[in-house]
């Protein structure tokens, strides 16, 4: 059975500049791995309604044929590095620096990827035939539409006969060291567009015109401004942020026809996606009269949910303190991420690093943090 050092494996990955449905060669690298690892690998190649196809890979090892199976779960694409003069580091060199390891997905998430391969390869070299099943379900799929990723590749599992028992998630999780938290959940999110048909007009004679902007802006005080809930024992209150405001310009003395605006909605288990929903087509009912209309639009992105802290979420609050020193704190913040559909199949807990530069110019991980999440993926196996 081959070694796998985690840090030089997330060096490469890195080097693999990979986007949402571009560069498959980085799915292709992690089937060379774990076909070496004995593992059984599929390229899965999905083509919905968004412009581009998708790969995706999973792969199995289950030499007993157990329905008690681990699956770990990540993605590979990473969202775009924008101006690359703007990075002190290249972002797809990988550099190791003051004890950090740059570059475009070193947060998010493809150095969890590296640390679970690297702790299932030490894993199966101690123990070549556990008796339980080990799985990756990899994407290449999550940082844009999510449509022909990790949903489908269950789907598939589902229908195939392919089992899931328990699942990690390698998305960052940690707010500023690694240790500090994990995820047993994640908020529902559904986003909104409204477009407000006034009454164009002279700006002198408001009398017979209907200023748009007017009802728009009195409408998106309402809603933020409506407190819907106080939070629950593991998530934090719902919240409304309105991201855009836009109108025609016609001119400093023009009174425009039409004025738009977006807003996202992130709720706990109090809600769902059709009470929010419900709750908003009230709120422009009730807010929009006189004569104007109103076109609203809506995408859920995933309802919220809460995988009960059973069985894996105690083995893993275990190992990480065990390799830490530290408890990590039970929790469900931050964005959605590929567990709302995973969800529905396993017990599913997220723990990867720390967030705080995913996303951002010059993202890193702490090559220790890194060092510390391989030994605790390896301590999560030997106690599954």
């Amino acid at each position: 059975m081959m070694k796998l050092n985690a840090i030089n494996l997330s060096q490469d990955l890195i080097r693999i500049p990979s986007y949402s449905g571009v560069n498959p060669q980085v799915l292709e690298f992690l089937f060379t791995h774990l076909k070496n690892l004995g593992f059984a690998c599929d390229i899965l190649e999905f083509d919905g309604s968004n412009s581009y196809k998708v790969n995706n890979l999973h792969a199995v090892f289950n030499p007993k044929n157990s329905s008690k199976i681990l699956y770990f779960a990540g993605h590979t694409d990473v969202v775009n590095e924008g101006n690359k003069a703007s990075w002190t580091h290249d972002p797809f060199a990988a550099k190791i620096v003051d004890g950090k390891l740059f570059g475009r997905g070193a947060a998010d998430m493809k150095c969890a990827i590296a640390c679970f391969i690297s702790a299932v390869a030490e894993f199966l070299e101690m123990h070549p035939n556990p008796d339980f099943g080990i799985g990756f379900l990899i994407t290449n799929d999550e940082e844009a539409d999510g449509i022909n990723g990790t949903a489908k590749v269950l789907e598939w599992m589902k229908n195939s006969g392919r089992k899931i028992s328990h699942c990690l998630v390698g998305e960052p999780t940690n707010p500023e060291k690694f240790g500090e938290m994990i995820k047993i959940g994640r908020r529902g999110s559904i986003g909104f567009k409204i477009k407000i048909i006034g009454k164009q007009g002279h700006v002198a004679y408001p009398n017979i015109a209907l200023n748009p902007i007017t009802i728009l802006i009195s409408l998106l005080k309402i809603l933020k401004d409506h407190r819907l809930d106080e939070g629950t024992k593991f998530f934090d209150p719902s919240n409304l942020e309105i991201t855009s405001i836009s109108s025609q310009n016609l001119g400093g003395n023009v009174i425009p026809n039409e004025a738009e605006a977006a807003f996202n909605v992130r709720f706990n288990d109090l809600h769902s996606a059709q009470s929010i929903l419900d709750l908003v087509k009230y709120a422009c009912e009730k807010t929009i009269g006189f004569g104007a209309k109103y076109e609203l639009t809506h995408r859920t992105s995933g309802e919220s949910f809460l995988s009960d802290p059973k069985f894996l979420a105690e083995i893993v609050v275990k190992a990480s303190e065990k390799i830490t020193g530290k408890k990590p704190v039970l929790s469900t913040t931050g964005g959605t991420s590929d567990a709302r559909f995973i969800k529905d199949y396993a017990e599913v807990v997220e723990i990867g690093l720390v967030n705080k530069t995913a996303h951002k110019i010059d993202e890193f991980s702490e090559i220790s943090e890194i060092e510390q999440l391989q030994k605790t993926y390896l301590e999560i196996l030997r106690k599954f």
